[in-house]
């Protein structure tokens, strides 16, 4: 697909949209990526803060889940009048 065609098909999309939230996310996306100068979201971190970042997308993605019954356990006295 062309550069064309692929601006074409975004402007097709974009002019679908009815949602104004979503036009507003666009609109940063948009200025985001014309106004970084190549940069990456993380080059303005310090060694510590990307070591921190890079540790907890290591982590596993239930770390911090409980089922469903250990929950309804916790918040058993909250349920009662």
């Amino acid at each position: 697909m062309s550069l064309a065609d692929r601006r074409n098909n975004l402007v097709q999309q974009i002019n679908k949209v009815e949602d104004e939230q979503t036009l507003e996310m666009l609109e940063a996306s948009l200025a985001y990526y014309n106004n970084n100068d190549g940069k990456d979201i993380t080059d303005g971190l310090d060694n510590y803060q990307l070591a921190e970042l890079n540790s907890l997308l290591k982590e596993p993605d239930d770390k911090d889940t409980i089922s469903e019954e250990e929950f309804k356990k916790l918040f058993a006295r909250w349920n009662t009048k």
